[in-house]
């Protein structure tokens, strides 16, 4: 056992915390079980103790609220007292019967014995006597003031309760009610002074477990000091002893000094064990440094054939170096060649210019480059790359220059000159020139140059064949650039051509399915606004159709018709639907785009035929409408005529039938007469017969009138103020205007009403405003009102004859003398029209005005 110790460093030491923390740790479980008896035992025994103190405080104020309510009962008679005492009584008995429940000492079981013999005396005597005592008393039979106890002992309850021996006497022969008293007040205040003990005894005995703990716990840290100070401390410093000497033997190994630690060989621990690792360390380090000796002679000898060969290295390395920059720059001036391969082929050649002219300097080696643009009037427009001011302008001035003999010749042109020896340049002795044209590949003209310098030699066969390939090829990008423009521009005219029609357009082109549409189609659907640009350039035809059809109230047709656009069954008729429930009516029809016998594309038309459509509408309405209105008075006229014709009738019958047939002739009259007036207000051949027009005396004659031939109605005109109402006006049209406002206002009033015309001032004009109490008009046929052969389309209405011309002619008329008329309305309320025109000063003026 004592070697085991020794093999390891610090074996006893951990014996010895880990039998200390063992013991401590079985203490201090053994210490905290039994405290938490303790306190768990204590904690019990407060508990029941101040529930007993409790219940016992509650006793007492039971019975005292009995006793004062039995008291009260005597001194006041009222029975709700006499009542609450004895409520008490049950709930006395409950704390009885809990005390009885949790006796444990033989003084405990004489406490519950002595309450229940008071609770059977008092609510079995005194409350019984005291109840009738009371009754006696509020009934009238006892009338003393003060309690007697004799009189008490003639009761009928205590004469019972004496007979059966309940009753216990004083030295008066009366009810002994104080003994009982005193001796359960006295009881109760012994039982109280139990438990204020007893709750003593269990504070003392929480103190004496607080005490034993601490001095366990100081017992604790005594002892872990000792434990620190008498063993780990002593073994501690033995170690950092034998530590710090095999650092000192180190130093001095490290100096080259002998160092021996055999005197710690042989333990067995980690000591012992770094001892004898240390002493080989030292053997070791030693042989080593005789062998490194030896060995330092032989490294001598290859260093110096080792030198000799780094020479011969260094000169190869030059040569591969020079090859190496050879190939970098060979494949710089391939990737420079790709680049201005990948640029030409690019379709933003036009403004790669100055990249194009570098990358042609960088790989012909030249000092300066320009490409020299020839537009057809001969002007030059040149792009370079190191050319100065003083270059730029010999190159395109000089009619010696290699771009003049260039040009001249149409042909590449060489130059080598001797350069002034003030030049800025780099190279003073010679500048080679090279001017290699490029030709259009469609009628051989030059449209630009390829002008190159060197200052070093001159151009190689290499270089001037890469300089016509890229002649070649900057050649081909102008005039596929050339060709792209066109189509741009025809793209571009194509659109605004197609934007400008006022027919939406759909275009699918089959080769590649992509959709092309004009404005129009947005400005026919606006719900194709809701989608973004990105998402309607990404759909496809099947997408766009089904976009549309949920706009569409006849979307079957619609998708029958466009569900034949790309089969065998192309339709070339058109179909015809609404959209948006009736917003708008619209009429589409297909072409196929046929190129070179071959099918391109699909065109789908969509054209707006709303205004034909209601047209249309207005047309058979109005063919209605003019049948019905000419069909009536013709009817009389033909009725009456025959009847005079075929039979012989009194004179009164005749002049009744030609007075009847007068008056639809005169109806018809005026049917003719306002066709015509709005032909000639439409095509502006309508004359006024103008004249100075106070209208007062005019409204108020035409309201007297329409009151004699109307009897539901009721007829006031309001005149605002008393200037007069002059107007620069034609009388018989506003005889008309007013008429046919007045006759509306009467017609559009079937069941009678108030109609009033108001007149009034207002800046420079006057206004006349005629309400009825009428069936009024819809708010959504307000708009189309004043159209001609419009009718409001309603059951109200639609009993009510006319031919939808009175309206339109009034605008013509009150246009004509330069007015304005509105309309106001509200639906089963009635309207109001409001006729506002210049006055007479003021269109006498303008017209003045106008003439001078």
């Amino acid at each position: 056992m004592n070697r085991w110790f020794k093999q390891k460093l610090g074996r006893d030491l951990m014996v010895v915390l880990y039998s200390f923390l063992a013991l401590a740790l079985v203490g201090s479980m053994i210490m905290y079980t039994y405290m938490q008896e303790r306190v768990a035992e204590n904690e019990q025994r407060l508990e029941d103790v101040d529930e007993r103190i409790e219940r016992l405080n509650t006793l007492w104020d039971e019975w005292q609220g009995a006793q004062y309510d039995a008291r009260g009962y005597l001194l006041f008679g009222d029975p709700e007292l006499l009542d609450l005492a004895r409520t008490k009584e049950n709930e006395f008995q409950q704390e009885i019967n809990w005390f009885k429940s949790v006796v444990q000492t033989k003084q405990g079981e004489i406490f519950a014995e002595d309450l229940q013999q008071f609770h059977d005396f008092y609510f079995g005597v005194i409350l019984p006597v005291t109840t009738e005592y009371g009754q006696l008393r509020a009934e009238g039979e006892i009338t003393e003031t003060t309690i007697n106890p004799e009189t008490i002992l003639t009761l009928s309850t205590a004469e019972r309760l004496i007979a059966q021996g309940a009753v216990p006497y004083d030295s008066e022969r009366g009810i002994d009610t104080l003994g009982p008293i005193q001796q359960i007040e006295t009881a109760l205040a012994d039982y109280k002074t139990l438990m204020d003990s007893e709750k003593q005894k269990v504070y003392d005995s929480w103190k004496l477990n607080n005490d034993i703990l601490q001095f366990l716990w100081i017992a604790s840290i005594l002892s872990f000091a000792a434990l620190i100070l008498l063993v780990i401390q002593p073994f501690l410093r033995r170690q950092t002893q034998l530590i710090s000497r095999l650092s000192v033997a180190s130093d001095r190994l490290l100096k080259g000094e002998i160092v021996d630690m055999s005197d710690q060989m042989d333990r067995e621990d980690e000591i012992g064990t770094m001892s004898r690792s240390f002493n080989k360390m030292a053997e070791t380090l030693r042989d080593n440094e005789r062998h490194l000796i030896e060995k330092n002679h032989e490294l001598q000898a290859q260093q110096e054939e080792l030198i000799a060969q780094q020479e011969e290295l260094q000169a190869q390395q030059q040569e591969l170096e020079e090859i190496l920059e050879q190939t970098q720059q060979n494949e710089q001036h391939l990737a420079y060649r790709n680049e201005l391969t990948e640029t030409l082929a690019a379709r933003d050649s036009l403004t790669a210019y100055p990249e194009i002219i570098e990358k042609l300097v960088a790989i012909t080696d030249s000092e300066v480059g320009a490409l020299v643009f020839v537009d057809a009037t001969g002007s030059f427009s040149i792009t370079s790359h190191g050319l100065n001011e003083t270059l730029t302008r010999q190159l395109l001035d000089s009619e010696n220059s290699v771009l003049t003999r260039a040009m001249t010749l149409r042909t590449t042109v060489h130059s080598s000159k001797q350069v002034a020896s003030d030049h800025p340049l780099p190279y003073p002795y010679y500048m080679y020139e090279t001017a290699v044209p490029v030709h259009d590949p469609t009628d051989d003209s030059i449209i630009a140059f390829i002008y190159l310098v060197r200052y070093k030699d001159r151009f190689t066969q290499t270089q001037m064949g890469d300089i016509m390939s890229f002649a070649r090829q900057l050649s081909l990008s102008l005039l596929r650039m050339r060709l792209f423009e066109e189509m741009t521009r025809e793209k571009g005219k194509t659109e605004r051509i197609l934007d400008s029609i006022r027919e939406a357009v759909i275009y699918v082109e089959h080769s590649t399915d992509d959709v092309f549409v004009n404005r129009p189609l947005y400005e026919m659907f606006p719900e194709l606004d809701e989608i973004t640009s990105r998402e309607l350039a990404e759909l496809s035809w099947n997408e766009w159709r089904e976009t549309i059809s949920t706009t569409v109230d006849q979307e079957d047709d619609f998708m029958k018709y466009t569900d034949r656009l790309f089969t065998d069954d192309f339709p070339h008729d058109s179909v015809s639907f609404s959209i948006r429930k009736g917003e708008m009516n619209l009429q589409m029809y297909a072409e196929r785009i046929v190129v070179g016998g071959l099918s391109k594309g699909t065109l789908l038309v969509f054209r707006d035929i709303t205004s034909e459509t209601e047209a249309e509408r207005l047309k058979s309405e109005f063919i209605s409408t003019i049948s019905h209105e000419l069909r009536t008075p013709l009817s009389s006229i033909y009725g009456f005529t025959e009847l005079m014709v075929k039979k012989q009738l009194p004179n009164e019958k005749q002049a009744k039938y030609l007075q009847t047939i007068h008056a639809e002739t005169e109806r018809l009259t005026h049917l003719v007469n306002d066709f015509l007036d709005v032909q000639r207000m439409e095509a502006g051949s309508q004359m006024y017969d103008r004249e100075q027009l106070d209208i007062e005396p005019i409204v108020r004659d035409m309201m007297t009138f329409y009151e004699a031939s109307s009897l539901k109605h009721q007829f006031e005109v309001i005149a605002t103020d008393d200037r007069p109402y002059e107007l620069f006006a034609d009388c018989q049209k506003f005889k008309q205007l007013m008429s046919n406002l007045l006759s509306n206002a009467v017609k559009y009033s079937p069941r009678g009403g108030k109609i009033t015309v108001e007149l009034g001032h207002h800046d420079q004009s006057v206004s006349i405003k005629v309400k009825d109490q009428g069936i009024g008009i819809p708010s959504d046929a307000l708009d189309r009102l004043f159209d001609k052969f419009y009718r409001v389309d309603n059951s109200d209405s639609r009993e009510i004859g006319g031919t939808g011309l009175g309206l339109p002619i009034c605008q013509e008329i009150v246009r004509g003398h330069a007015g304005q008329i509105h309309v106001e309305s509200v639906q089963h309320q009635g309207s109001t029209f409001t006729v506002v025109i210049p006055s007479y000063e003021y269109a006498v003026r303008e017209q003045e005005t106008t003439t001078a």
